[in-house]
């Protein structure tokens, strides 16, 4: 799913994408803070604001970098975070007239698809929609009067400390409503498609509620059934798996405190009795989620942890022992891809949550590609899970609720393969397949 939010400077855009983000677990796009970066690049640089082989030159080394983790946007010039002086007052005076400069315009744009490729994303700017993404599936306008986005604008400015004159910040944004719409190349216009949301009338709450109610009606429909992708093998031939003692007390344990404390259900218990290589699939919602996983599958469950965790070393030893494999986060690890697959063709269980991250309650985010590879790589079938409880362990506690696993059918990726998919696109397609899968299992549950 991908969302724009296009409107004029100081309408509300970053305040009320953030909080979509947020609230539908997408990854979110700041596209001024990449302009804004540039143009502090130009100023160093001593650039004006023209045209030329000189600004040529410069995109060419222009070496912008933008990370979107846990609900903070970073900013780096080459490896210098520079989030906190883009927002500083010669940046903000400058960034117009850089903006507007077509070859820089369409640098950015280049920038902001690799970003949003293979992501639910939200992106906010002034010419998302129009321009950097026409094939979004929700495109909105959040527009506000020009005294009340004024008003807003100069009360940000206060609480950062700066004096400020509301007339003036009137005409500076005047100015800048005016710059934007009137460029040549990608001016602030209102996609045709794009639903209007007036930000004077509605609060944030109501935004985004009014937001995920339009998404959830765009929301793309799987491609790919997983009643496409049944495994049906039958694997009771296979060696019956053993939990080591050490293994199997602990897990008898859990599975015993997790009953008597959070009233602990699997559903479909049936379905994980399958010997030989397993992929197993969850979502992601809480800290809780591996142990609880882990203790719905009878079997002993390997998983990833990252790399931190196994320093100390005495630690790092305890968490080996029940099967935890290090990984290096905000990249493809091959190694730790590598041993996960040995462990599969050894015959062994891998716990994977394929949206790479948490996602808040309720909502189910796409498949990382590594679920996919892993598959293919190792042929092992993939047992999808929904779990439902962990985020609210408290609840569970006082029995208002209840932390609960459903497990799904067994799917395969041979199907898909044998169809003619491969690369990139068969990973895809098994990943969505999957994932149907687990909201399957969601519905089932009643959700969220």
């Amino acid at each position: 799913m991908l969302i724009t939010i296009d409107g004029p400077a100081a309408s509300g855009k970053s305040t009320v994408a953030r909080a979509v983000a947020e609230a539908l677990g997408l990854d979110y796009l700041d596209s001024g803070a990449l302009y804004r970066t540039a143009t502090l690049a130009a100023l160093r640089a001593g650039l004006p604001p023209a045209e030329g082989p000189a600004l040529d030159a410069f995109l060419a080394g222009l070496a912008v970098r933008y990370r979107y983790r846990k609900g903070v946007v970073r900013l780096f010039l080459g490896g210098e975070d520079v989030s906190e002086e883009i927002r500083g007052a010669a940046v903000t005076a400058a960034v117009s007239a850089f903006s507007a400069l077509p070859a820089l315009r369409a640098h950015l744009v280049q920038v902001q698809r690799r970003f949003a490729e293979g992501r639910d994303c939200i992106a906010e700017g002034r010419d998302m929609g129009s321009v950097v993404f026409p094939q979004a599936e929700l495109k909105l306008f959040l527009d506000a009067p020009a005294p009340l986005r004024a008003q807003r604008r100069a009360g940000d400015f206060r609480g950062q400390g700066r004096a400020v004159d509301a007339a003036q910040v009137e005409a500076e944004l005047a100015r800048r409503d005016r710059l934007d719409s009137e460029r040549s190349h990608s001016p602030l216009v209102r996609p045709p498609d794009a639903v209007v949301l007036d930000n004077s009338r509605l609060g944030v709450a109501e935004l985004v509620a009014e937001i995920a109610r339009l998404a959830e009606a765009r929301w793309p429909a799987p491609l790919i059934s997983p009643e496409e992708l049944l495994y049906t093998a039958d694997t009771r031939a296979l060696p019956a798996p053993r939990m080591r003692p050490h293994y199997f007390v602990v897990w008898h344990a859990l599975r015993a405190v997790f009953g008597l404390l959070f009233g602990f259900r699997i559903r479909h218990a049936e379905r994980a009795r399958l010997r030989g290589p397993l992929l197993v699939a969850a979502n992601h919602i809480a800290g809780l989620d591996p142990l609880v996983a882990g203790s719905a599958v009878p079997r002993p469950v390997n998983f990833v942890a990252k790399r931190e965790l196994f320093r100390p070393a005495l630690f790092g030893a305890l968490i080996r022992a029940f099967g935890a494999v290090p990984i290096r986060r905000g990249t493809f690890d091959r190694a730790c891809f590598d041993s996960l697959r040995q462990r599969l063709e050894a015959g062994g269980v891998v716990l994977f949550f394929p949206e790479g991250t948490r996602k808040p309650v309720g909502h189910l985010g796409r498949a990382k590609f590594g679920l996919g590879l892993l598959a293919e790589e190792s042929g092992a079938p993939v047992l999808p899970l929904f779990i439902k409880g962990t985020a609210r362990p408290r609840a569970a506690l006082r029995r208002h609720s209840r932390i609960e696993v459903w497990i799904g059918r067994p799917l395969h990726i041979a199907p898909l393969a044998a169809r003619g998919l491969g690369g990139r696109a068969l990973l895809d397609a098994f990943g969505e397949g999957v994932m149907a899968e687990i909201a399957g299992l969601q519905r089932e549950a009643g959700g969220p």
